[in-house]
């Protein structure tokens, strides 16, 4: 049994190479449509036989480490149980608390609080690892905005994982960042193809806007706008007026809607976008100046995902953590259309998938 598993997931592993060689997953669109495909069949693959897979130790001898310079419960526990289901070594590291204080801008004199440049702190980890992994999110809390006119490249600021991109020579994955998150993005994808029986093809998907406390990045829901494009699904994207996500990447991501037949709908109406959908995904995410959320956000919590917007849609996704009663009421995320859980699992086996590719 464990050789012909064996055998089937390197041929699988092959299909993945035939469409896609890179060494950096930043924002989930690197692999294209097919090499996003077969990756899908080697998580497949993966899921339903991980003792066995375990058991190969396929990965044995490699290392990867992941460095997270914010938190994380399903990220990092999902990567370090695939890397180990695999036989690797994983090394965490949060920054500034196991690690130095890092620089990331060029030409700095480093007389302050930064002890490491990540000029060197990339390469030295790329020495040690076959597999970087950085998680980093913008800095969007209203305390650390300060005061002065609000810059709206601060929302979209991915420096962090730009620098390890440049200057790591192991292969790169973007565990979050300002603009994607794209491990969430392909476990998404394998979440709606299990919804809609192998393939989402054609089908509705509803990505809503909720309420939310604090501005939050745009990293998720640009991921699954990316997967459902990826997937050739018909997504309806809804928010409330001054919550569009960022023009840029949202036309990025319908440049390939011709080769999948996806299509892209806007409105600002939630209940029409979620009526009939295969999936209903919610999430809260800010736009604009942070220190300007609290009162743009007062007064749409009729926004919040409940029963009645459910009524006519197949099942309730979110990336977790949720707010309750707040995102989503208790009754939708206890209730029986709520996929959530195994969502979440999800995650375990494209990461997986993603390894074998870049090792095996």
């Amino acid at each position: 049994m464990n050789s012909s598993l064996e055998s089937r997931i390197h041929t699988a592993v092959a299909r993945v190479r035939e469409h896609w060689r890179g060494t950096r997953f930043l924002d989930g669109l690197e692999p294209g449509v097919e090499g996003t495909s077969a990756l899908l069949d080697v998580a497949r693959l993966y899921r339903a036989w991980r003792l066995d897979v375990g058991r190969l130790q396929l990965l044995k001898g490699r290392a990867m480490t992941g460095l997270f310079f914010d938190p994380s419960l399903r990220t990092h526990t999902s990567m370090e149980v695939a890397a180990g289901r695999l036989g690797m070594t994983f090394v965490y590291l949060q920054a500034g608390s196991s690690t130095w204080s890092m620089a990331f801008e060029d030409g700095l004199v480093m007389d302050g609080v930064a002890q490491e440049h990540v000029r060197e702190a990339a390469p030295v980890l790329s020495t040690y690892s076959d597999v970087l992994a950085v998680r980093a999110f913008p800095k969007l809390k209203v305390e650390d905005v300060g005061a002065g006119p609000w810059n709206p490249e601060r929302g979209r600021d991915e420096t962090v994982i730009r620098a390890f991109s440049q200057h790591a020579s192991a292969p790169l994955i973007n565990l979050e960042s300002a603009l994607a998150h794209p491990c969430q993005g392909l476990a998404d994808m394998l979440t709606l193809s299990d919804l809609g029986g192998g393939s989402f093809k054609g089908q509705k998907v509803c990505l809503t806007w909720a309420p939310h406390p604090k501005p939050l990045p745009q990293a998720v829901p640009l991921s699954v706008v990316r997967a459902a494009v990826l997937g050739g699904a018909d997504l309806h994207v809804a928010a409330p007026e001054g919550f569009d996500l960022d023009e840029e990447e949202m036309a990025r991501a319908a440049s390939f809607c011709e080769s999948t037949g996806a299509r892209i709908t806007t409105t600002r109406d939630p209940d029409a976008a979620a009526s009939g959908a295969l999936a209903v995904y919610a999430k809260g995410w800010g736009s604009g100046d942070p220190r300007e959320h609290a009162a743009r956000a007062a007064g749409l919590r009729r926004w919040t995902v409940d029963a009645a917007r459910m009524q006519n849609a197949t099942a309730f996704l979110h990336c977790l953590p949720v707010r309750r009663n707040v995102i989503v009421t208790d009754e939708v995320l206890d209730g029986p259309k709520s996929r959530v859980i195994p969502q979440a699992a999800n995650r375990e086996p494209v990461q997986a998938a993603l390894l074998l590719t870049w090792l095996l």
